[in-house]
């Protein structure tokens, strides 16, 4: 089993780092552990489709283990009704032995079923914090994207302003210049009808 445990520290470890109270990780950073708990989701997955086999294995040893015992049982009750008590002694031994082994295998069985029960909860607790760090990758990601629109329709705002101001202070010196012409020629046109 200290497989077993070395696999659920790792993940433990692993899980620690995604679920970080820190928002302003940086996005490699984030993807980079987000790969890695994923890799070892992938292996838990593994270890879980393994153990799920061992389990099966062991249920079917243990289940013909008890059949045998059963059986045997069985064979003491026969010839003891028979009235054959030596061959009932040897069906005793026998049936002890089965019994002795189907109790064995039917721990062992109950072991393989917390292990896989464990690592069940295990993948389901490193998927859930999992599917948590990427939804919360996603709003953050998602809020950055709305922060650096608001920062470009802020700037491009501060670059109409400053070029509707300028624009604004070339008409008006244009229009200063027209006046000017305008006057200017005015006056000229009186200078010429005061001559005549």
């Amino acid at each position: 089993m200290k497989w077993f445990d070395r696999i659920l520290t790792a993940l433990r470890s692993a899980a620690r780092d995604l679920i970080s109270e820190e928002d302003e990780i940086e996005g490699d950073r984030v993807e980079t552990l987000i790969d890695a708990a994923q890799t070892r989701l992938t292996v838990l997955r593994d270890e879980l489709a393994q153990a799920v086999a061992r389990e099966k294995r062991a249920e079917i040893e243990w289940r013909a283990a008890w059949d045998q015992a059963n059986a045997l049982d069985s064979n003491v009750d026969a010839a003891l009704h028979a009235g054959q008590d030596d061959l009932a002694r040897v069906h005793i031994e026998q049936a002890s032995r089965a019994q002795v082994k189907a109790d064995e295998l039917s721990e062992h069985y109950q072991a393989c079923v917390r292990v896989t029960t464990r690592l069940r909860e295990e993948v389901s607790t490193l998927q859930t914090q999992l599917d948590d760090v990427i939804r919360r990758q996603t709003q953050l990601t998602d809020r950055e994207q709305s922060a650096s629109s608001l920062e470009q329709i802020n700037r491009l705002k501060r670059e109409q302003r400053r070029a509707a101001s300028d624009l604004k202070r070339d008409l008006e010196d244009r229009a200063r210049e027209v006046s000017k012409r305008e006057d200017y020629l005015a006056a000229r046109e009186e200078i010429e009808r005061a001559k005549k």
